[in-house]
């Protein structure tokens, strides 16, 4: 049983890091793709995560649907994404 236990605690740490590095991997392969599609440096990348992360707060703050809120907005559906297509 211990055994048992003991993968079943290594399995669940491993999950919990992996979920901990979800959202720094995001925002990497998107600075990432800004640089080398369009170039983009640090301060207009960084400016773009600070305007992401306002937006975040606020829809945090105010209760809303952030990816209703994009595909809204934008006609992106964020959850659709698998396997690179859209």
């Amino acid at each position: 049983m211990a055994k048992k236990n003991d993968l079943l605690i290594a399995n669940m740490k491993r999950v919990q890091r992996e979920i901990n590095n979800i959202l720094p991997n995001v925002y990497a392969g998107i600075a990432l793709a800004l640089h080398r599609k369009h170039g983009w440096g640090y301060k207009r990348i960084n400016d773009l995560f600070i305007e992401s992360e306002k937006l975040w707060y606020e829809a945090t703050d105010n209760n809303i649907n952030m990816v209703a809120l994009c595909l809204e907005e934008t006609g992106i559906e964020v959850q659709g994404v698998k396997n690179g297509k859209l």
